[in-house]
Parts: C-alpha cells; structure tokens; sequence
C-alpha cells in the first residue's frame, strides 16, 4: 500500500468508527422502510373502501366526521390517495400530545379505523431513520451522511487494485467463500461495499438534500447552471370575511376540473388567520415526482400566484422536475417496485458495511497487540 493509500486508510478507519453506530441504524431502519407503503396496503385493510363511487366526500366533511370521531382535536390535513383508497384525515397541533390518523370511507362517510401514529410501527421507523428519536437527531444523521459520502469514495479508492494482474482484478470483484472467516470478512466490507456504492452515492445525495439547505441549494446550482433554487412561501391570506370551511370545498374542486388526470391529492387545512389553502396532487399512486402544488386564500378562495420550486408541474424547469424526484430517487421507488426492492438490499449491505469494519479493525488491532513467540535455543 503505498503511503497516500495509507493515509485513506487511517481516514476511512477514524471516519468509519466515528460514523459506524449512525450509518447502521439509518441504514437498516431505511431497509425495514423500503417497503412500507405496500405491506400497509397488504396488511391494514382499513385503507380500502369496498365501492367505488362516482362522486367523494368534500374536504371539509371529512373533517368534520374526523373531529367527531376525535373530538378536541385539530384536522392539519385530509387525504384522497386514489379512487379505490379510503380518505384519511391526520390529526395533530404543536404542543399537544395527540398524532393521529382517521380512516374514512371517502364515499359512505364511514369511519374505518383511528390509528395513534405515535404507537404505529412504520412510523417509529421512520423517525429514528431521520432523527434517531433525539432532539438534534437530524442534525447528527446529516453530519454522519456527510462523512459516509467520503467513506464511500475512499472505500472505492482503497479497492483499487495495486497489482493490475488479471487474477488480482478478478479477486476484487468476488468473495472467497472457501476462505477463512477473517478473510470472508474482508471480501464481504470491501467487495459488497464496492458494488453498493455506486447505487449508495445517490442515496446519500438525496438524502443530504433533506439535511442541509445549502446542500439543496447545491444541487440545484449545479442542475440548473447557476440559477438560484426559490423555495419560499410567504403567500397569506388576506381576512376579510369570516372563513368558511366550504372555500376548502370550492379550492378543492377547482383542483379536481383543472387536473383529470389526477389520481389522488391532500388538503392542508388553514387553522390560522393568515394561513392559506394548500394542495398538492399526484397523477401516480405511491410516488411523489410530479406533485402539482396550488394555493388558494382562505376567505375568497382564489388561487394565488406562486412562481417557486413548489409550484405547479407543467411551470417547473427541467432542474426542479429532476429535484422534485428527490425522494423517488432515495426510496428507489422512480422504477417502482423493482427499484425499492434493489433499494432494500443496497440498504441491508449498507448496514452490514459498519460491522464487517468494525471486525476488520478490531482483528488487525488484536493482531498487532499479539506478541511473538519466543524461540528458545538449546546451547
């Protein structure tokens, strides 16, 4: 090894320990979440109406059937996922102790199922994926996301064979399942770690996206050439008149006749006086790439104009179309089902990368402290 792969050596070895506890809990909880929105779907008959109907309940009746079921409570937002999907409507305030999720025939009225997203399992797994469950959580799996990006290019730099020989490439790119655990070991971090990375480096990307603005900002720079990325709201309603539950009715409506291709949207609620309306719809069921965002004041229900990131699709660059898959891209979900599924085991290798390192160092460092044997010589 020469003395520059050294040094790459020392520094993926400090960074991965430092690094290692964080990268395999944000790893193993993304691969655990891989595919939440299809076992939900299997498993939690609740979010299926049994007929489809021609016309759906409003918003503002959802709502209301909502905080019957769950009086002083506040509805932030109502869902409407697909024709065949019931609406759901999600309960919290800033504050309060309450997360809930209603469940509500979209046609009937019905009320199917309350859920305490406190106590559901996905959704505790997806929290410790993006905040560990700690107050500055998010901060730290950013900072760890930052360092894994530079294990991820030094891992593939300390890969490259020294000896160019056709048998040495060809070691690098297999296991050597005949051999001893320890060398099991390394082919398992290194070659595994090898494949993984160029799939990981996108994630990592997308995921530094969420962590830091000015990484978002970044990206966005390089994407579009040098524009800058405007993703400020400062829209507000302006009071006039008491609002009316039913202006959420008539936005709503004028969403559904501009946009028939639409399968599914959500409803932010106003609960403020200078809040505003807004909702976004998608014309695929489970991805998020070509959300259409409007917003509409509260009291008259007109639509407002808004020219930033978080606008409507067919105004959207061809930087903001590529920005907007953020989260596809993370998930695996722009190739559907085939992508989370590569998704789920690129993220199972991930987790395995801070174990297989940990054991590489730990058995060099017992290795090192080991002493020689004393040859005692007969006179």
């Amino acid at each position: 090894m020469t003395s520059t792969k050294k040094v790459i050596g020392q520094l993926h070895l400090i960074v991965g320990l430092i690094s290692g506890l964080v990268v395999f809990i944000v790893s193993i909880t993304g691969a655990i979440y891989a595919y939440e929105h299809e076992i939900q779907e299997i498993t939690q008959p609740y979010r299926f109406v049994e007929n489809v109907l021609d016309n759906s309940l409003p918003p503002s009746k959802i709502k209301e059937i909502a905080e019957e079921a769950l009086p002083n409570t506040l509805v932030q937002r109502v869902y409407y996922e697909s024709p065949q999907n019931s609406s759901m409507a999600l309960h919290f305030e800033e504050g309060k102790e309450y997360y809930y999720l209603t469940f509500i025939d979209q046609y009937t009225g019905e009320v199917l199922k309350t859920k305490n997203l406190r106590q559901d399992f996905f959704t505790i797994i997806l929290y410790i994926h993006i905040s560990l469950l700690l107050p500055y959580g998010k901060e730290i799996i950013g900072i760890c996301t930052l360092l894994f990006s530079g294990l991820l290019v030094s891992g593939i730099i300390l890969w490259w064979p020294k000896n160019k020989s056709k048998k040495a490439i060809k070691q690098k790119f297999k296991i050597k399942w005949d051999a001893r655990w320890r060398r099991q070991n390394y082919d398992l971090h290194s070659v595994l770690g090898f494949y993984a990375s160029w799939i990981l480096i996108f994630t990592v990307i997308t995921g530094l996206v969420w962590s830091f603005s000015w990484f978002e900002t970044g990206v966005y720079f390089l994407l579009s050439g040098g524009e800058k990325l405007d993703d400020k709201n400062e829209l507000k309603s302006r009071p006039t008149v008491d609002s009316s539950e039913k202006t959420i009715d008539i936005a709503w409506e004028s969403v559904i006749n501009d946009s028939p291709e639409m399968i599914g949207g959500v409803i932010y609620i106003p609960n403020k006086k200078e809040d505003i309306i807004t909702i976004y719809t998608s014309p695929e069921h489970g991805t998020y790439g070509k959300l259409d965002w409007r917003y509409f004041d509260q009291y008259s229900g007109k639509e407002l104009n808004y020219s930033g990131y978080r606008g409507r699709y067919k105004n959207a660059s061809p930087a903001e179309k590529i920005l907007r898959l953020n989260y596809d891209i993370h998930t695996g979900g722009i190739f559907g089902i085939v992508g989370k599924t590569i998704m789920f085991f690129i993220s199972l290798i991930s987790s395995s990368l801070p174990i297989t390192g940990f054991l590489l160092w730990r058995g060099r460092r017992k290795k090192k402290k080991a002493k020689p044997k004393k040859i005692l010589e007969t006179v």
